[in-house]
């Protein structure tokens, strides 16, 4: 472990919290469902658990610079294993969600100030590209292991499986340098975060209606098991993982810019695919195409957004964006889940359909949020 750097240390961290990270992520639903929670409930938990976000961004904006970026990872870690040992036991499920939604609240703030600190600039988008490949593609194994394990122990255990990944890659933070800053300026910044958020937070909303239940869609439409449909979403993370190795080279050809409007505008017609296909082999297909195009893009514009911020403001930017991703991607699952619980099965017709228009307007969006940022930043 001591011939890995510290940037490659810390890919290698996030990939464990990702591990169990994308265990939970897979297999709340089925867990909620198994402890008897109705559609509805299942959708005012992904809104609370997303709320946290919302609720932390500007408190944590401040304090994750002052007690430093590793410490707050720390105590990520630490509010993950508390809410995800309450989740997974089934008791107080409600607070143990809003404990997991803070871990995510210091994990996003933290982790990629951070890793932008180990590494040049000139190596952001590969290194960036580098973790989130892994971080996806470690769902290929989770999701695996969860669609086995509800097998063997029932879903209503699954979730406690995800509690030693999140402890394995705690270790891997000794020797990291501790960084710490001043708080964000955000007088007169507002132009600016704007468009670098609008579009993100366009898409946010979309995503809401439909992605937190592409589980049960599946499940219920073709009658899928546990295991089948834990193998689907395997495929479809690994896939997404290979496509985020190939960014490096096509922001090299297309620019940071061209590459998320290319890759995330050519996921369109999967979507509309996944969402009114009625043969299996084609909507799994779809949904492997869709989710790796469309999240390929995170890293890049993760690290374009560092292009243009300062060290003292980027925990802050990622946490508001974080926080306002969620409150509408929450706000989006609480509406969606009310719908199906009002219109069952049918009501994806419908969902998709509103995703797919947002999703064309976020993408539109992205060459306005950059197009005359540099003159604006100036």
């Amino acid at each position: 472990m001591k011939r890995l750097s510290p940037a490659y240390r810390f890919v290698l961290a996030s990939f464990l919290w990702s591990f169990g990270g994308n265990l939970v992520y897979f297999f709340l639903n089925f867990h909620l469902e198994a402890l008897g929670f109705s559609r509805q409930a299942i959708g005012y938990a992904q809104a609370l658990l997303l709320l946290m976000g919302v609720v932390l961004a500007l408190p944590l904006a401040y304090l994750i610079p002052r007690v430093g970026f590793r410490f707050s990872l720390y105590l990520g870690v630490l509010f993950a294993l508390l809410g995800g040992l309450l989740l997974g036991l089934g008791v107080l499920a409600f607070p143990g969600l809003a404990l997991y939604g803070a871990a995510g609240a210091f994990l996003q703030g933290a982790a990629a100030p951070l890793l932008a600190h180990l590494v040049p600039p000139r190596e952001r988008v590969a290194l960036f590209s580098l973790q989130a490949a892994l971080t996806t593609a470690s769902g290929f194994f989770s999701t695996l292991l969860a669609g086995a394990l509800s097998e063997a122990v029932g879903a209503r255990w699954v979730l406690l499986f995800a509690l030693p990944f999140f402890l394995l890659g705690t270790p891997l933070l000794r020797g990291l340098p501790e960084v710490r800053g001043s708080p964000p300026r955000l007088q007169g910044r507002f132009g600016l975060w704007l468009r670098l958020l609008l579009p993100q937070v366009v898409i946010g909303f979309g995503a809401g209606l439909v992605i937190p239940f592409l589980n049960l869609y599946l499940k219920e439409k073709f009658g899928l098991t546990y295991g089948t449909t834990g193998t689907i979403f395997a495929l479809s993370s690994l896939a997404t993982g290979a496509a985020m190795l190939l960014q490096p080279r096509l922001a090299a050809w297309l620019g940071k810019l061209g590459a998320i409007v290319f890759v995330q505008a050519l996921s369109l017609p999967f979507l509309a695919l996944l969402a009114w296909a009625p043969w299996l082999p084609v909507v799994t297909l779809a949904l492997l195409v869709r989710g790796a195009l469309m999240n390929a893009a995170g890293p890049v514009y993760t690290a374009l957004v560092m292009d243009h911020l300062p060290e003292e403001e980027r925990p802050g930017f990622f946490l508001v964006e974080s926080a306002l991703w969620s409150f509408l991607f929450a706000a989006g699952s609480a509406f969606s889940g009310k719908v199906q619980e009002a219109l069952g099965l049918a009501a994806f017709h419908y969902l998709f359909a509103v995703t797919l228009l947002l999703y064309a307007l976020g993408i539109a969006l992205w060459p306005w949020a950059f197009g005359r940022l540099r003159a604006l930043y100036r």
